[in-house]
């Protein structure tokens, strides 16, 4: 049976590429990069190589690159190192009602510990702007908010963000996590006006295990990792230098081909938000064509979600009940409800992403099987409790 993946915003397919960099560094090149020999000299050059790909991908400099291991290492560090560096200048934190857990928890835990949130609310994937500006001060430590959105693909204006903040002439420094803007939507550092980018290597089709944070330089930072000193000091321990290698040879691909991918994405996108409500008139979309290349979501009113991605399963077709790192729902409403859904509707949402790797085709097959699915006698009696 024939596999069709659109799950990307989960995980995305090494390229063969990254895969044979992989290779390479475990069995020819699996020197410590912190040794003097040889080997260790050439696993360092992977890793600065990689550094300086990602470095270019960002228009930033290779200093102001750190490899952690993921989208999760990189906000966390970025959040609690940005806070605890620059305390003396406040304990005020602004972030959005629509981020992803690894952004929402570590702000938690700064709150436990007595810093002051806000929160913005983001109704419709519509980011509050007035909110925003309201809610930035001259006590503001940070502002933390991402660049799209993991569930429906809305893109947040962090220029517009950085622009607040030199309004109300505040301290604040801007945290943008890009995990699922990175590779996705034609950005650099300058051009956001971030002082902190988390992205991830397995987003772009590198492999699991692998993240970077840009810091712009002059930024204070405090390390959350005590060690051997590596990255400058700010993340210490042992690089995973066939992870770094490969998370560099995997933004060197994705960045030669950026806008032909784009371009291809986006009319996946739109084909497949045509095809949603042409063949599934009852069917509620919460994506639009205003928002990232690569994210469609939309509910099945009345019909668990799950049942819906184990029927596809079975046929070969993977798409997602959601984001795969999920925020915890007994502490409060997930993302989706945050966006302004019903939790009926968050209980039935479906997300489909994509890959420069899928077709027309792709979604051609998976309209069939959604709509046979939809059709089988006892399918609108699989409701939600």
């Amino acid at each position: 049976m024939p596999e069709i993946y659109l799950d990307n915003s989960a995980t995305t397919r090494p390229y063969p590429e990254v895969t044979e960099k992989v290779v390479n560094m475990l069995t020819e090149v699996y020197g410590n990069p912190s040794s003097l020999h040889r080997l260790g000299v050439k696993s360092k050059f992977e890793i600065e190589k990689a550094r300086q790909n990602i470095a270019d991908a960002l228009d930033v400099t290779p200093e102001e690159i750190y490899f952690t291991s993921g989208g999760t290492e990189s906000d966390n560090l970025a959040i609690i190192g940005a806070c605890l560096a620059n305390s003396n200048r406040g304990k005020r934190i602004v972030t959005t009602e629509a981020e992803h857990a690894a952004v929402t928890k570590t702000i938690r835990n700064l709150k436990k510990q007595g810093w002051e949130v806000e929160y913005v609310s983001a109704p419709g994937g519509k980011l509050n702007m007035e909110a925003m500006e309201r809610s930035i001060n001259e006590q503001t430590v940070l502002v933390s908010a991402m660049m799209v959105n993991n569930e429906i693909g809305s893109i947040f204006p962090i220029n517009e963000i950085k622009a607040i903040i030199k309004r109300k002439h505040s301290p604040a420094l801007l945290h943008c996590d890009a995990v699922q803007g990175f590779g996705k939507i034609p950005f650099n550092a300058a051009g956001i006006g971030a002082d902190l980018i988390s992205i991830s290597a397995h987003k772009i089709h590198g492999v699991k295990g692998a993240g970077a944070l840009y810091v712009k330089k002059g930024i204070n930072m405090y390390t959350t990792m005590f060690g051997g000193g590596q990255e400058r000091g700010l993340r210490s321990g042992t690089e995973s230098s066939p992870l770094i290698a490969a998370f560099g040879e995997a933004a060197r691909v994705t960045f030669a081909n950026l806008r032909k991918d784009i371009l291809h994405m986006t009319g996946l996108r739109d084909y497949c938000i045509r095809a949603i409500a042409d063949k599934i008139p009852s069917a509620v979309l919460h994506s639009n064509n205003q928002g990232a290349p690569h994210i469609v979501n939309f509910s099945l009113p009345g019909i668990k979600n799950e049942t819906v991605v184990y029927y596809l399963d079975s046929k070969g077709i993977y798409i997602s009940s959601g984001a795969a790192c999920k925020s915890n729902h007994a502490r409060g409403p997930s993302v989706l409800e945050s966006l302004g859904l019903s939790r009926a509707l968050a209980d039935s949402a479906l997300r489909i992403s994509f890959s420069p790797m899928n077709s027309k085709s792709d979604i051609d097959v998976l309209i069939e099987a959604l709509v046979e699915y939809c059709s089988i006698p006892g399918s609108a009696s699989r409701i939600i409790r």
